[in-house]
């Protein structure tokens, strides 16, 4: 079965009005009232079955009645996720494991990680044991499963920071900020002294325990501290406004200025120097596993995950933040920038898969009219067409999407071939049929 999707943007405050309706228009897989959401921001279009916000299904009677996609899932599982229906794991029960989205960053996010699997159900089941609403703005765990995600941009160009940076190039940039600040005749004495005690401490940066305590007294703050941020902010800002920006760390001056604006005095701004800082360009993306700090800053892109709303914030934000619980599940070792690239699978045809049974995602880039392309997935897909016509032609009967319009395809009908001059995304579990499922594993 095709079955035809609609859903609204989530009005987060980071979120760029107007974006994700420009991208989709309001006929489409994006459902708007124009007199509603004038001026509001639009930050996320969830595609999938989470109960935070499932799809919609444009014509009820072709699922039995059902109103969204997670109720058509818990009427009918079978028919709707074939032999997920047994779950993905042991003991998940009947759903759908990922969950697509279009995101739209006009401000940056919250400096966060996400929990392990085994994490997040030892963490779930203690919160519910303390008696938290699952709807507390304290509650860390809102379900028991792990939360890695890809990103990839559909603007010019996004930017991100994600995962620590090599030791020497932490030393190097905090190195450069300290000493922009000593010769900035605006810089307090306090501020100075605090960037040249930062600099010491990044300096002798050697392994993971040393990079733990660093993040640890930054996040647990101080006289100090407060000042180191403002320091790191002067010098950012300062950078960004004169124009007059060396190669060599722009981009960090760059981004930490943002945060700087956005949130003043908050010591993620700090922090940020610890992270890779990256810029990826359109159709370029990154993969962040458990345990990666990340924040994303600005961009349009699209983005799949685990279907889990599992975050740990540890800044850069109004919301709940838990130092402790962020440090327990944070991983200390540096890494390189997380970039994933693409497997040709045919031409016009291209595949990002993570190491992870969770999902996958593959990309239709437009071609000949003509032209016939085919999306092998295993289990239940979902597509999102951004640009185009095409005809979809299933194992069982055939449809027709195009830019705009999302679709959830049901087991039964693939492969699909798609035929037509569209961009398209499809998203699906990362097994293949030749896997097991349930997965018996816990991570």
């Amino acid at each position: 079965m095709f079955l035809p999707l609609k859903n609204a943007p989530r009005d987060y405050a980071w979120g760029a009005p107007g974006s994700i309706s420009q991208l989709l228009g309001t006929t489409g897989a994006c459902t708007l009232d124009d007199a509603d959401w004038e001026g509001v921001p639009q930050a996320e279009l969830w595609l999938g079955a989470h109960p935070g916000a499932p799809s919609r299904i444009v014509d009820p009677e072709l699922a039995g009645g059902a109103a969204t996609l997670d109720a058509w899932i818990e009427q009918a599982p079978v028919a709707a996720l074939g032999r997920y229906a047994m779950g993905l794991r042991e003991g998940d029960g009947p759903r759908l494991p990922y969950l697509l989205k279009v995101l739209s960053a006009a401000a940056p996010l919250s400096l966060q990680v996400h929990p392990t699997l085994t994490d997040a159900r030892l963490g779930f089941e203690r919160e519910n044991q303390a008696g938290i609403p699952l709807s507390a703005p304290e509650r860390n765990y809102k379900d028991p499963l792990h939360k890695p995600e890809m990103l990839l941009a559909l603007s010019e160009t996004m930017d991100a920071l994600a995962g620590f940076r090599d030791f020497a190039e932490v030393a190097a940039v905090v190195g450069d900020f300290a000493r922009r600040a000593e010769s900035a005749p605006e810089q307090s004495t306090a501020g100075r002294a605090a960037l040249a005690d930062f600099e010491a401490r990044a300096a002798s940066l050697s392994t993971g325990e040393e990079l733990r305590s660093l993040v640890t007294w930054l996040l647990e703050g101080g006289d100090i501290v407060g000042d180191l941020v403002a320091a790191v902010s002067g010098v950012a800002l300062a950078g960004d406004e004169s124009g007059d920006q060396p190669e060599r760390f722009a981009r960090e001056r760059g981004i930490i200025a943002t945060l700087a604006r956005m949130y003043p005095g908050d010591p993620g701004i700090a922090l940020a120097m610890l992270l890779n800082h990256i810029t990826i360009r359109r159709g370029e993306a990154i993969f962040l596993p458990a345990g990666n700090m990340h924040a994303y800053v600005r961009g349009l892109g699209i983005e799949i995950m685990a279907a889990s709303d599992n975050v740990l914030r540890g800044g850069l934000t109004p919301k709940h933040v838990d130092i402790p619980e962020l440090l327990a599940r944070l991983d200390f070792a540096p890494v390189p920038p997380p970039y994933i690239a693409a497997t040709r699978i045919q031409e016009g045809v291209e595949e990002y898969r993570p190491e992870i049974p969770d999902f996958r995602l593959v990309r239709v880039v437009p071609g000949p009219d003509e032209a016939v392309k085919t999306i092998h997935l295993d289990g239940p897909t979902m597509l999102l067409c951004l640009e185009g016509e095409a005809r979809l032609e299933g194992a069982k009967s055939t449809a027709t999407i195009s830019a705009g319009e999302s679709v959830f395809v049901t087991p039964d009908e693939l492969p699909v071939r798609v035929v037509g001059s569209v961009d398209l995304f499809a998203a699906g579990p990362g097994l293949d049929r030749r896997d097991t499922v349930p997965m018996r594993h816990a991570d």
